[in-house]
């Protein structure tokens, strides 16, 4: 009992399993999966504290099922600065994938919860000045096996350089491919040659294995270019898939349990394959 005579508020879980009746457990499982009111609001915090006098509903299509983990991509925009800590903050993950900001073409059919937004690893995590495809993780699984394929694993950059007269010889651009195309050895590694194909006099499409902080600056230096830009569109055979600038998806189960794809079989677009500038959406749904 409180000073004035009333019933302190309980935790939430706990009249839940009374009213039920149910284990502790069970009610956790129910609040957290979204499946409960309080005054006709969704509580997903079994801690929350009710009084007597607020009505508490179980949704009647309420499933009793361990909660899954989850996978997000989303559209890093350029600038954009990530936490030197190894998990997202939940405080920061609940402001960057809102339901707001959930691309509109997203496949998956979850429910999104907060728990959701808990615990997230950032797998293969880009700069600060680069945008395009950021994957989140809450299963060690993923997140293992796309860091131990990191030497192997295909990354798909689109790089904008700075306006050169000599870019306007075709010449100059057979040789800045060529440049991109022998291998090298950068940071003490052995780094593997590059595809690379020119979108535009500006633009060039790359794909390289590896993700080595500074490693498609340097292979752009070599070959006597100057990035303005740089995107990424795909991760292994995870991709953007018209995914817009600041918007975030679940990533599909067969893409989040076999993050990787040779890169023999990776997609790869000729030269003349039109590029949406950063933030258009695809007219075709995401992958």
């Amino acid at each position: 009992m409180s000073d004035t005579g009333r019933p302190e508020p309980q935790r939430l879980a706990k009249r839940l399993a009374a009213q039920l009746p149910c284990s502790r457990s069970d009610a956790e499982n129910y609040i957290a999966g979204g499946w409960v009111r309080v005054d006709g609001q969704v509580v997903e915090e079994p801690m929350e504290r009710v009084r007597d006098d607020q009505a508490v509903v179980l949704d009647p299509k309420a499933k009793l099922e361990p909660l899954e983990s989850m996978t997000l991509i989303w559209h890093k925009p350029a600038n954009r600065v990530l936490p030197d800590e190894p998990l997202l903050p939940d405080a920061l993950a609940a402001k960057w994938f809102t339901h707001g900001n959930r691309f509109k073409g997203d496949r998956s059919g979850v429910r999104p919860l907060k728990a959701h937004l808990h615990k997230l690893l950032p797998v293969a995590p880009l700069g600060t000045k680069a945008s395009g495809l950021m994957v989140f993780t809450q299963n060690p699984g993923v997140a293992r096996k796309i860091t131990d394929e990191s030497a192997q694993l295909e990354h798909e950059w689109l790089v904008e350089v700075a306006t050169d007269p000599e870019l306007e010889d075709d010449a100059r651009r057979d040789a800045v491919l060529k440049s991109l195309g022998k291998a090298l050895f950068f940071d003490g590694w052995a780094v593997p040659s590059a595809r690379a194909s020119w979108q535009s006099e500006q633009r060039l499409r790359l794909a390289i294995k590896g993700n080595r902080p500074g490693q498609v600056a340097h292979l752009c230096e070599r070959a006597g270019l100057q990035i303005t830009a740089l995107r990424r569109l795909r991760l292994g055979r995870i991709s953007l898939a018209g995914l817009p600038v600041g918007e975030w998806r679940y990533l599909l189960g067969t893409n989040a349990s076999e993050p990787a794809r040779p890169a023999s079989s990776a997609p790869w677009p000729p030269a003349s394959a039109p590029v949406r500038p950063s933030g258009a959406a695809a007219s075709g749904p995401a992958r």
